[in-house]
């Protein structure tokens, strides 16, 4: 349908993003095109690139793709062309996927022993010198994560883009199915395998043993992993946002040289995003140098911290650009995230936020039915709309609760991660509360900035239980929902809101309310929900307060120009192109 139309362009315009020109191929260049054998005598199709010219034994860099040869694994070779003829390029697809044929991608469970086959193949030939470096953006990225898992000792470093190293919490955050990321990249990506793809996932919504392999940050995995260092590229609107937040943590528990780019808009960059879109491709030519000189050896400079952020701040009221004279809208680089002051603020029987609870208990409910649920609008989706958009015909429901700060007498600056502590009770046996942060302008708009949601019956959390436990009707409970992170200012005369309901479709794949597994067929029931306020059991939300003065302003541009006269000339003139096309990606072109 058009829908479904537009968001595969939408996909296809925003993976244009991380392909390359043909003119950033090898000019002088042996290309081989290879089944590479793996232990189990699968073999995968790789093409490689290896200049005539320099070392006669090189370093690779390698991407790993679920699109095919001609997408974005060729930014392998686009980086390979910047950094000169000392590097060689790698491009392979993935098991399952474009000329590694067969109906059987594993959902990355394989790519742990392909990347580990791979690269001590490529070891083993007189044109390498044994050392290969890593890229790999969505797809590909979550691929260079599995990648390091065996450990293959000829892996020195990588450069990540927007990818996540939890391969169970990005399709069940909270414990709720991720029907529109999920379902919708699977059957544009792989339309002949996805049923199978699909209902594998949804046999295994709980934490288990058939994830652990695609959990990277599992048990002593991040201390045990070899302690090479790398570039990770997020966004706050990334689809994988606190899997690549996830992704630094990991990398530092063995080499604080790892360095981390949040910028604004990830997958979002060409739908929902133009706020924040100029400013973005500024960003992503500051990660590329980054990675570029990860890979060369070469000393950042000094301006660019361990931890590179874009601060978020108001748009105008046509959404298309930030507003003129609004805090906010710039880039910071830290040493380490920002110390942030928690505070809580209460919810109100009035629909308030405030930092004083109030002292009498009370309740606000509302009748939620999965089959009228509220629809997704915004936020940090891929298939669907995503970005920041106007919450104001989502939030006029009787089944969504709003509660609003006061007017703001001062801006309020906020970096971290945003968790809405709810108390709770339900008819039905197991039900959902989702929980949206918004911007409210003085003309009434309401921006989306984050969002999350709790599934009742795995509210003890994914990561901690792999037993489901239902709810007893009636009883309150305490949950949190974890919104995931940001950095933003809301300017002077503004408000805040939090919105509680319990759906977001088809974000989130609505909860039936009768406690069966999610691939059970089962009726659908009608849940009345209540949350709790004041006295004992007050709900609160709490936010991640700093100070302005802790997010100097960088100047990317002027630090990206000096950096450019401090390389070789041929980075200027390839590092910007290495982001201008995806041209041969038949099922994305075909829609």
């Amino acid at each position: 349908d058009s829908k479904a139309t537009v968001s595969v362009l939408y996909w296809y315009n925003t993976m244009k993003v991380f392909a390359l020109l043909g003119c950033l191929a090898l000019a002088s260049a042996k290309e081989l095109k290879l089944k590479i054998p793996m232990r189990d005598g699968f073999k995968m199709s790789t093409n490689i690139m290896i200049p005539d010219k320099g070392a006669t034994q090189k370093t690779c860099i390698l991407d790993a793709s679920t699109y095919g040869h001609g997408g974005s694994e060729n930014t392998a070779e686009g980086m390979a062309v910047s950094l000169g003829d000392d590097y060689c390029a790698i491009m392979q697809d993935m098991r399952g996927s474009g000329d590694s044929t067969g109906e059987d991608f594993t959902l990355w469970h394989s790519q742990g022993n392909d990347t580990f086959d791979t690269l001590k193949w490529v070891a083993e030939q007189e044109w390498s010198n044994g050392i290969v470096y890593q890229m790999g953006t969505s797809a590909d990225g979550i691929g260079a994560f599995m990648g390091f898992t065996d450990n293959p000792p000829q892996l020195k470093k990588q450069y990540v883009n927007w990818a996540s190293v939890d391969a169970h919490g990005f399709p069940f955050p909270g414990g709720a199915y991720r029907k529109g990321l999920n379902d919708g990249w699977l059957k544009s990506t792989f339309p002949t395998q996805a049923d199978r793809l699909i209902a594998e996932t949804k046999a295994n919504e709980a934490p288990g043993p058939w994830w652990n392999d695609v959990n990277v940050t599992l048990g002593n995995k991040c201390e045990n992993r070899d302690p090479f260092p790398a570039v990770l590229v997020g966004a706050w609107y990334d689809i994988f946002q606190n899997g690549n937040i996830e992704a630094y943590e990991c990398y530092n528990k063995r080499n604080s040289n790892t360095k981390l780019v949040m910028e604004a808009c990830g997958h979002c960059l060409l739908q929902a995003c133009p706020i924040y879109l100029p400013a973005d491709a500024e960003h992503a030519t500051l990660a590329r140098l980054l990675g570029a000189d990860l890979f060369a050896g070469r000393q950042s400079p000094s301006e660019i911290k361990n931890v590179t952020f874009f601060v978020m701040g108001a748009g105008d009221e046509a959404g298309l650009a930030p507003a003129v004279g609004a805090p906010g809208n710039y880039y910071t680089s830290l040493e380490e995230w920002p110390k942030f002051n928690p505070v809580k603020y209460f919810f109100t029987s009035k629909g308030g936020a405030v930092v004083e609870k109030e002292a009498t208990q009370t309740s606000l409910n509302y009748t939620y039915d999965p089959t009228h649920p509220v629809p997704s609008h915004g936020g940090n989706n891929l298939m669907i709309r995503c970005g920041a958009l106007n919450q104001a015909e989502q939030e006029n429901r009787p089944d969504v609760l709003r509660f609003t700060s006061d007017e703001l007498t001062e801006d309020l600056a906020i970096t971290g991660g945003l968790t809405a502590t709810l108390f709770v009770s339900s008819s039905a046996v197991d039900t959902d509360f989702t929980a949206k942060l918004t911007d409210v302008y003085p003309s009434g708009k309401s921006v989306l900035l984050n969002d999350g949601i709790v599934r009742m019956r795995w509210r003890k959390g994914t990561a901690f239980s792999a037993d489901p436990q239902l709810i007893t009707p009636g009883q309150v409970y305490e949950v949190e929902i974890f919104m995931w992170s940001t950095s933003y200012i809301f300017p002077k005369g503004h408000k805040w809101r939090v919105s509680i309901s319990s759906s977001n479709n088809p974000r989130f794949e609505p909860n039936p309310n009768n406690g069966l597994a999610l691939s059970a067929n089962g009726p659908n029931v009608t849940a009345h929900n209540n949350v709790f306020l004041g006295g004992s059991q007050a709900s609160y939300m709490t936010m991640p307060v700093v100070q302005k003065s802790q997010l100097p302003k960088v100047d990317v541009k002027a630090v990206i120009d000096r950096w450019f006269d401090e390389r070789p000339a041929s980075w200027r003139e390839n590092i910007p192109k290495m982001g201008n096309g995806l041209d041969n990606v038949p099922h994305f072109v075909n829609h």
